[in-house]
């Protein structure tokens, strides 16, 4: 009977501790997976696998959420139905850079470019009740 030989690497198994070790290493500001996966000798699709059993098991959500937009005309534009019109005299003017958010109940919320991240969204998740 013939030799047979059985050539092969076996799957390494990662404990819990290591791969919720990755997965917080690889969440830090500024790191990137790519990297993080190489330091440790395994493939980034696994840090991102890992990523997604960890964000289940502590119940987070996704951590963007999308919101419907609407793109209004804009008074300056003067722009209405395709028909250049004048800007009524009782409009207010608007400033350059300011984001109109129009909720369900047209309830509005207005900001300009210095609004914090953390302020907005504590806003909106009181305004969304």
């Amino acid at each position: 009977m013939p030799r047979i030989e059985i050539v092969g690497d076996r799957r390494r198994a990662h404990g819990a501790a290591f791969r919720k070790a990755v997965v917080a290493e690889a969440s830090e500001p500024g790191a990137r997976v790519r990297d993080v996966a190489a330091r440790h000798g395994i493939c980034p699709s696994l840090v991102y696998r890992w990523r997604r059993v960890v964000c289940a098991e502590v119940g987070a959500g996704p951590s963007v959420h999308l919101f419907p937009v609407r793109i209004a005309p804009s008074a300056e534009s003067g722009v209405s139905g395709g028909v250049a019109t004048s800007p009524e005299p009782t409009a207010k003017p608007r400033r350059a850079g300011v984001i109109e958010i129009e909720l369900n109940g047209g309830i509005r919320v207005s900001v300009d470019e210095g609004v914090g991240v953390a302020a907005l969204r504590r806003v909106l998740s009181v305004l969304r009740r």
